[in-house]
């Protein structure tokens, strides 16, 4: 999977129930685990669509089974 960087995304992880919106610093994905990085990013609870808080950068990696993505 390949965004433009810079393009926002909606990162759903529905394994630990939150939603990161951020510009896209780098993803890519790999033996099914996906790799991001995002910028000015704001986390919201999934089930609630509760704001939680904002944060300059996060990185995770987590089993492509459990995220949804789509572009804001």
């Amino acid at each position: 999977m390949t965004l433009p960087l810079s393009r926002k995304i909606y990162a759903t992880d529905t394994e630990r129930n939150l939603t990161f919106f951020g510009s896209v610093k780098s993803m890519d994905e790999h033996n099914g685990i996906i790799n991001i990085c995002l910028l000015d990013v704001a986390v919201y609870e999934y089930s609630s669509s509760n704001y939680l808080y904002n944060q300059a950068e996060v990185t995770f990696s987590r089993p492509k089974s459990v995220m949804f993505i789509e572009e804001a």
